[in-house]
């Protein structure tokens, strides 16, 4: 019996962890020292010496997670029809957008039957409750296809499925309180404020976490760069209130970054969202772009490794930029859908969206230069997100958030194949991100010399897979747990300062228990029973 194993097998085995048996034993993982189970089964959260904690991510997704997608009755089913098939298709959401809302939210489900919807113009949903459902995400269900015109302006920046409202939250600074602490730490889900009089259980408010020049000093973005340089900002949390006692107030899901008297406080006021839509869905379906194939690139920019090759690839932006982008909206969501070759996203989330899941998501083929500001793939600058079991193909920023309103949002079992770029927090201080069981470069670090400087902080990466990248920004920390990679990932020297502190990591190159830190989260809080509401078999512990 021969028993050598060749070198080439050895290293596959090495790098795949997760395929060799005894790596699944679940009993033999270590735990970290800062959020474990207990004796009692219960997950045990263990302050920094400021009272910063580890987030508890599980309010990430549909309905404030927990919640099954819901299977929403058809009202019209449409085929598709020779030629242009916008008016054809958007007078058909219109339709189902003028129904009744029914008591369950829902006006009901537009039913596209399979086969090809050419769309000279984007298609949008502004009313609330309408579920636009294909025959299937592969090549023969379901496929709307953004064509391009004789004018690049018509397509070029554009989306081929808008979702939202006029409007999002709108704070009512008539009710504004200054919170009274000196310090909020992360994780933490209540405050004092100088007066709780007019809060009530229920009331819907915005968390702002103030900051001023001092604060802008200290994270050393108080330079200038091409961009310009960061002026003050705010975090606005969207919260909903569970508990008023005295002057103390108690939310429903935890800030991402400290409030700190020293760097402008804070402050609480309740909020107005009658313009914001919510239960849509997109489902079993699939988007394309078309483009130009003629119009090709060897050019990579952000790739300046030695010995890079350029192969030549299909480059042209003259086609949709994005799939599905979800803007004023809540309790929304996109399953089952495949995207090609668009620019820059297949779903994204702005500012004005909270409480999105996306899952079962597939993205292949985008075209366009591989260069800053394109592919990035799933992008989330909204809260409360949840993507889940969803694949990037030639992404760049794959699985990826933005600004300080791109927070506690959460990527569970998701994969980057053939990237060009990390997965990560983008575009400054996006906070309190959690990246599950996610395989993909990541990082969470400084970018030199631009405006991005501290793209993110209160990252998570948790059992990840990949190399990676993770620093220690100014007033704030970022985590990996159980990660399997190198902390050393470079994709551009000009940008990355690699003198600079570590983010804090243990267990590195072995995976901890629990497996997945937002289905423990989520049972915990919820239960067995809301696990299983949204988590595929391979997912349970």
């Amino acid at each position: 019996m021969n028993t050598k194993i060749s070198r080439r097998k050895i290293l596959q085995m090495a790098s795949v962890p997760a395929l060799i048996p005894w790596a699944k034993a679940q009993a033999l993982a270590p735990t970290t020292s800062k959020v474990y189970p207990g004796i009692d089964g219960k997950l045990v959260y263990v302050p920094d010496n400021q009272g910063n904690i580890i987030i508890d991510a599980s309010h990430a997704g549909y309905k404030g997670g927990g919640v099954n997608i819901p299977r929403v009755p058809v009202r019209e089913t449409i085929w598709p029809a020779n030629g242009d098939n916008w008016e054809h298709l958007q007078s058909a959401i219109d339709r189902i957008s003028s129904l009744p809302l029914g008591p369950d939210g829902f006006r009901g489900t537009l039913l596209l039957k399979a086969g090809y919807y050419h769309l000279s113009k984007p298609l949008k949903i502004q009313a609330s409750g309408v579920v636009l459902r294909g025959e299937g995400m592969e090549d023969s269900g379901t496929i709307l296809v953004g064509t391009r015109t004789s004018n690049p302006e018509d397509t070029r920046r554009k989306t081929l499925v808008e979702i939202g409202g006029e409007t999002g939250a709108i704070g009512q600074e008539n009710t504004k309180q200054s919170i009274l602490d000196e310090y909020v730490p992360v994780g933490s889900r209540s405050f004092r404020v100088s007066s709780a009089r007019q809060f009530r259980p229920g009331d819907k408010v915005i968390v702002r976490r103030k900051s001023n020049d001092d604060w802008i000093n200290a994270v050393g973005m108080n330079i200038d760069t091409p961009q310009g340089r960061w002026d003050n900002f705010n975090i606005d949390w969207d919260r909903e209130i569970v508990d008023v006692q005295a002057d103390s107030i108690t939310f429903d899901a935890p800030i991402t970054c400290a409030i700190e008297a020293r760097w402008g406080g804070g402050e609480i006021m309740k909020y107005d969202d009658t313009g914001r839509i919510e239960n849509v869905g997109v489902e079993n379906l699939r988007g394309v772009a078309e483009f130009d194939p003629t119009v090709r690139s060897t050019e990579y920019g952000n790739m300046d490794r030695p010995n890079f090759v350029a192969e030549e690839y299909y480059a042209d932006e003259d086609q949709y930029r994005n799939f599905i982008i979800f803007g004023n909206a809540k309790n929304c969501w996109v399953r089952n859908a495949t995207a090609m070759h668009f620019v820059y996203s297949m779903v994204g989330t702005q500012g004005g969206s909270k409480w999105i899941t996306i899952q079962d998501c597939v993205s292949r083929e985008p075209v366009s230069r591989v260069w800053g500001a394109r592919r990035f793939t799933f992008g989330l600058r909204g809260q409360l997100a949840l993507v889940q079991r969803c694949h990037s193909d030639e992404g760049r920023h794959s699985f990826v958030t933005g600004q300080p309103s791109g927070n506690g949002n959460v990527f569970l079992d998701c994969l980057a194949t053939r990237p060009y770029s990390s997965s990560e927090p983008h575009e400054r201080w996006s906070t309190g991100n959690l990246y599950d069981n996610v395989q993909a470069p990541l990082t969470a670090r400084f970018w030199k010399g631009i405006i991005i400087g501290w793209a993110g902080a209160n990252t998570v990466f948790w059992n990840c897979e990949g190399d990676f990248l993770i620093q220690k920004p100014p007033t704030a920390q970022n985590y990996a747990f159980g990660h399997i990679g190198v902390n050393a990932v470079v994709f551009n020297t000009r940008l990355q300062d690699l003198t600079l502190e570590n983010g804090y990591m243990e267990s590195l190159g072995v995976h901890v228990t629990p497996r997945s830190l937002y289905l423990a989260q989520l049972r915990e809080r919820l239960g067995e029973s809301a696990v299983r509401q949204i988590a595929s078999y391979s997912q349970l512990d």
